[in-house]
């Protein structure tokens, strides 16, 4: 069992696009999605209890390229993962968006927000896509 992406390590991150910097700051997201699976051990997975740091992205990174992202460097919000479910798009329901940011509020929104931050093309994303659903806390 690979335990690195398990323990609250020094590099421990949640990316947030710029927009989203008054929802962090005034603690009022507390629900993300990210495409794919993203389960403990996963890439790029989390865990529950896992506290990792919620930062605001200055400058885009490109995986294609391995370029990292440029974050903010006087902004971050710790964060603690609460739960965690990967799931289909289809199998979301309304309660299951509540807390998240108010641009994506059902699965539509969903859609076209991670086409647009993801750079994925909306007809790609069906009912039958995985994505995963992040709700956490702000540690005080």
């Amino acid at each position: 069992m690979n335990t690195n992406t398990c323990f609250n390590l020094p590099g421990d991150e949640m990316a947030f696009r710029k927009i989203y910097m008054p929802f962090l700051e005034q603690e009022k997201v507390t629900v993300v999605f990210r495409p794919g699976k993203r389960l403990c051990n996963d890439y790029r997975g989390y865990c529950v209890g896992q506290i990792v740091k919620a930062r605001v992205i200055e400058q885009l990174g490109l995986d294609r390229a391995q370029t990292a992202p440029i974050f903010l460097p006087d902004f971050f919000k710790m964060i603690r993962i609460e739960s965690i479910v990967a799931c289909t798009i289809d199998s979301l329901v309304a309660l299951d968006f509540l807390g998240s940011t108010p641009d994506v509020y059902d699965r539509t929104s969903l859609v076209f927000q991670l086409g647009l931050i993801y750079n994925l093309e909306p007809k790609n994303l069906s009912g039958d896509s995985v994505v995963t659903r992040i709700h956490f806390s702000y540690v005080k």
